[in-house]
Formats: C-alpha cells, structure tokens, sequence
C-alpha cells in the first residue's frame, strides 16, 4: 500500500508542491505533455535544481511568455510571497501584462471548471483538481462577502495558479498513493502586500481554507508568508489526517524549494512510502458512554441505528457504576469523519449526558466478500488473508437463509463447508 506524506515543515505553495513531486519521479516530460491537454497558451515551466540551508530540491517557476522577453531571470513579481502573484484578491494584478488570450482574463470558477472539463486529462486529475480549486473558491468567497461561483479569481485565474493546481493532480493521478498524510501546518507570521494594501499573515484565504477543513496549524516565530492559499487548498484536499508519520517503509522523498529564504529551509518535502504489514493500518475513533436509565428496547433501536448511520461497530458491556448499579456501556467504532452524526444519535435516543471519545490505531486483514458452492446451494462468505494463510468466513443472515430452505440446521451449514 502506497503512502505519501507532506512534511509540511516550512508550509506549502502550489509551486512547492509541484517541485516535491516533480523529484519523487514524476517526469517532467510526461507533465507537460499532460498540461498541453488544457486548452491554455504562453506558458512553459522552468525545473531547476537548488538548495536551501545545503538541502538540495527542484524549484519549479512558471514562465508566461511575455515575461521571457521583459525579465527573464529576476522575476520581480515573486518577492513577496511563495506561490505567485500578489494575493488572490480582486484589482489589477500589475504584473501580468499580457497580450492575447491572457489578457486580464477574469475567471471564475465555472469557467475554471469548464476549462479543466474540456481538457484530455485522465477523470482522476480532473476531479481532484477541480476539488482543490472549490476549497479555494469557497474561501475566497467568504474572504470578499460573495458566493462560490461568482468569485473571480486572479491568483486562481493566472495561469501559473491553473498550472499549479492542475499539474499537481496530475501529478498524484500519476503517482496514485493508497493513502496521504500531511504533517501540522505551518505559517509564518507579519503582513504581505496585495493590490489592496498590506494584509496580515496568514492570509485571510488560508484561515478560511483550513477552518472550511476543520484543519488545526501553528504559527511559526518566522517573519513571512509559508503558507498560499493554493497550498493549503492542495493539502487539505489530499490529507486524511494531520499529525506525525505514519509508521512505513521510506521508499523515496521529494524536495521542493520555495522561492524565499527564511531562517529554517524554505522546502515542502514528500515522502512515499509502503505500509509495513500486509495488513491495512488505519485509524478510527472509539466512543463510549456508560447508560443505566434507559430501557431495553431503547437501546437496541439505537444500536440498529448507529450502524445504519455508519458505525463500524457497535457493542454493548454489561458494567458496574457506582452505587453497585447495574448498566450498560455502548462502545461504538467509527470513523474519525462519523463521530459527530454518532454523538448526534447518542444524545437524542439515550440518557447520556457525556460520552467518552478517543483516536485508536488498528490493523486489518485485507478481506473480499465471495460466493462458495455447498451442498446446500450458493452461500456468501468473507475471505481473509494473512501472509500465506486464507481463511472463509460464512455472512450469517446467508448461512442462517440457506439452513431454513433446506430444513437443515445451522450447525449442517456451517460444517458443509
């Protein structure tokens, strides 16, 4: 199983992102050939090799075509902040003076979308970049008091923004983890310019990205903005989980430099890696809460419930509470995203007026559901493996289905096998 992870140690830009994949084997050539797909002119990208603090790591710059002839070589416009571009916000981007087609061309996200639509890249980097680019519309919607498809976006609209965020789906579609992890996110702290004056950091775009995400980060004592709102739209679309590294098997990393310095290395590194054990590792969350005053039948409805909501699992103890009071401890298994709609169900159908929650690891076999001949007739089964070792499962209800039909026992079933 194929991890990647975003060590986020000094933020993330689109342009950081797409040079971290770009040197975990990512051939230039065959992104570019994808990026031609997009019906988008006068752009070329720049790979170059660089360092920061002595780590080495690819740099990537987008090079639109009448910057060549003005200033190649200083591109003024990308001192102030890591991605490009002054800031995502509305007003003239004064340093796009383009001829043609790109000339102050003010999209929004329906034409994005269109755009990334009527390209010859693969379904899966469609969806992917099209989802990175709605978390950053809903956020600058929010940022200028206007709605998703009426925000016209200039750091999203530039090309180099477009090529950013594209080139980093096809980028993943072509790597195509199992699983994506990121570290905690960082920015920096101080204000940048944009057209409108100076802003503070992080940028009002990153705060509404991350809070839309649900995404915890930290402040850094470094001057300076880490973290784009293109970064942080790519990274909280990809991750499933923020925190430290999964336990695997390294198998390559990846370095992309930012264009500033600051006084840690201004890289985002990437590493793939393999689960250790055949078995899959995931993470869930256990709920419990200890009831004593609820009836029965009450209990089992909620137990019905919550796995129909989604539970993993849902178990019931018989336990002591104080006073030597007889109860019942529910113990629900769900994933991270679900404990809400559990709690939900907690306090509305029970007594409980607390329950106890916590994050726990688990390893699981891989399994597949199959269909086994018996005497009887055809009965479902689950198939396991572990190492060299397969083991088959009967699915009850069937078992249960097939012993009624044949007027047999349960017991004839199972032991058919």
């Amino acid at each position: 199983m194929k991890i990647l992870y975003f060590d986020c140690f000094s933020g993330i830009s689109g342009d950081m992102t797409l040079a971290a994949l770009l040197d975990l084997g990512v051939g230039k050539e065959q992104l570019v050939n994808e990026l031609k797909k997009i019906h988008l002119h006068g752009w070329e990208i720049e790979l170059s090799e660089t360092a920061k603090h002595g780590i080495g790591a690819k740099h990537v710059e987008v090079i639109l075509e009448d910057e060549k002839h003005s200033h190649h070589g200083h591109h003024h416009h990308h001192e102030h902040t890591p991605d490009h571009g002054h800031h995502h916000h509305d007003g003239h981007e004064h340093h796009h003076h383009h001829h043609g087609e790109h000339g102050h061309v003010h999209r929004n996200m329906s034409d994005i979308a269109r755009m990334i639509d009527d390209s010859g890249i693969s379904e899966g980097a469609k969806d992917l970049a099209k989802r990175i680019f709605m978390r950053l519309a809903i956020a600058e919607a929010k940022v200028h008091g206007t709605t998703p498809d009426k925000v016209h976006f200039h750091e999203v609209g530039a090309v180099d923004s477009i090529i950013d965020i594209v080139g980093t789906a096809i980028c993943i579609d072509i790597l195509s983890p199992d699983q994506v992890y990121s570290s905690v996110l960082h920015d920096g702290y101080g204000f940048v310019n944009c057209q409108h004056g100076m802003i503070p950091v992080p940028v009002p775009a990153v705060t509404e990205v991350l809070a839309n995400a649900g995404v915890s980060f930290k402040q850094l004592d470094i001057e300076g903005e880490m973290m784009t709102p293109t970064g942080a739209a790519i990274v909280t679309e990809l991750a499933q989980r923020f925190g430290p590294m999964p336990e695997m098997k390294v198998v390559k990393t990846g370095y992309g430099a930012g264009k500033k310095d600051f006084p840690i290395p201004n890289i985002l590194r990437v590493v793939m890696g393999e689960a250790v054990s055949s078995a899959g590792s995931d993470r869930v969350t256990v709920i419990e809460t200890n009831i004593d005053d609820t009836t029965p039948e009450i209990m089992g409805y909620v137990m019905d419930k919550l796995l129909q909501a989604g539970a993993r699992d849902v178990f019931f103890t018989p336990v002591y509470m104080k006073k030597g009071r007889p109860a019942t401890m529910i113990s629900i298994i769900c994933d991270n995203s679900a404990v809400a709609v559990m709690e939900d169900i907690l306090f509305r159908e029970t007594s409980t007026i607390g329950v106890r929650k916590h994050e726990v690891a688990r390893t699981c076999l891989p399994r597949k559901a199959v269909t086994i001949p018996t005497p009887y007739g055809e009965v479902k089964a689950k198939e396991t493996h572990y190492k060299e070792v397969k083991r088959l499962t009967l699915e009850y209800d069937d078992a249960c289905r097939l012993a009624k039909e044949n007027g047999v026992s349960l017991k004839d079933i199972y032991g058919s096998l």
